[in-house]
């Protein structure tokens, strides 16, 4: 809805303008004794506003924040009881660094089991080399597979009896430890959990019109900000669909942060720019202005004080209008157009305000004396 308020010139009967003025200036007392009667009336001023609908931003806001590239569960690959727990939570380990001892009398019985087959495999070998006759090649194919059976038997018992020395697989920092010492665990129970905080990455919501794959992107982080390369860019996710009707063309960038330094920590906040954390408002892109900082601005009318609004532009809506969010408030009227320019803190009165109606009385009849019959 526009409405446009207009300041009619002097002569006229009927006001239906507003009076434009600064606070120090602006008065609704009568004349003052000895003003001049005749000095020229106020220039005619003419405001179109709109009223503003607001969205609020915690429809399209969700949590975002830094996590390591590289985090995983380590498992126990082989049953049995937890002998030696080597480490603590918030400990630094080296690559191939023993984490936990799992003492297994299964798999050092299936070592030595292996070992003797294939000793035995060896000699049936041996002894088919030496047969002859007709059965003699197929003698000798046969033992030559059996002791091919016999040596990846034994490749699987070493491998289990060196599962039981659990090592770390990159260099990185002990984040928890569920492995006790004494207890026993099957194969796949979790011993701990292991992170390398020397590379972040961040799900962000991005353009994908104004990036692509290998772009480097500032992350803007809860204290200060952050130089990551886009890895790649993912369709949104289910939780980010809100965005949609803001920004079309929104996607997931998967941004990988270098944090060598330790100057950023896992779980540290992070924002997007296409993400409102203010009030959305959808306006004509002719409200938009530019400030002196090169900042976009809007003009809105609030409380009868002219204020301006720094926004931010989100996306577009059709070819005429956009979504921007900035710290509007209900009852806000956007300012359109105006007949002349208007600076922030500018006191906006209207020339003929409505003149409360006076309120109706019923009278009452006078008490009468006691005794004295009604009427």
């Amino acid at each position: 809805m526009n409405r446009s308020l207009r300041l009619p010139v002097a002569g006229l009967c009927c006001f239906a303008g507003l009076l434009l003025g600064c606070v120090d200036r602006i008065s609704a007392q009568p004349p003052r004794p000895g003003a001049d009667a005749n000095a020229p009336a106020a220039a005619p001023l003419i405001i179109q506003r709109d009223a503003i609908h607001l969205m609020s931003p915690s429809e399209f806001t969700r949590p975002i924040s830094l996590k390591p590239t590289r985090q995983l569960v380590i498992r126990a690959l082989v049953e049995g009881i937890v002998q030696n727990v080597r480490v603590q939570p918030g400990a630094k380990v080296s690559g191939r660094e023993e984490l936990v001892r799992i003492e297994s009398s299964k798999a050092g019985k299936m070592l030595e089991r292996a070992k003797a087959n294939l000793k035995v495999a060896t000699l049936r070998r041996d002894l088919a080399k030496a047969q002859t006759g007709d059965q003699a090649q197929a003698s000798r194919d046969l033992a030559e597979a059996e002791l091919q059976v016999a040596e990846a038997d034994l490749d699987l018992a070493q491998l289990d009896a060196d599962n039981t020395s659990v090592r770390a697989p990159f260099a990185g920092e002990v984040l928890s430890v569920e492995a006790v010492e004494g207890a026993f665990v099957n194969e796949g129970d979790a011993l701990l959990e292991l992170r390398d905080p020397a590379e972040l990455s961040v799900r962000l919501p991005v353009d994908r019109t104004k990036v692509k794959q290998g772009d480097s992107i500032q992350v803007q982080l809860d204290q200060g900000t952050a130089q990551g390369k886009i890895q790649t860019l993912l369709p949104l996710t289910e939780e980010w669909q809100s965005l949609r009707q803001l920004i079309d063309t929104a996607a997931i960038a998967v941004v990988v942060i270098d944090n060598k330094s330790g100057q950023y920590q896992d779980g540290q906040t992070a924002y997007s720019t296409i993400v409102p954390r203010m009030p959305v408002v959808e306006v004509a892109n002719g409200v938009l202005k530019n400030s002196e900082t090169g900042s976009r601005i809007v003009q809105v009318l609030r409380d009868h004080i002219v204020r301006d609004i720094e926004v931010n532009l989100l996306g577009a809506v059709g070819e005429g209008r956009s979504f921007i969010s900035g710290a509007f408030q209900q009852g806000d009227e956007l300012i359109v157009t105006s007949s002349v320019s208007l600076v922030a803190g500018t006191v906006v009165l209207p020339a003929n305000p409505a003149t409360p109606e006076p309120k109706t009385t019923t009278p009452t009849r006078p008490a009468l004396p006691p005794g004295t019959p009604g009427i």
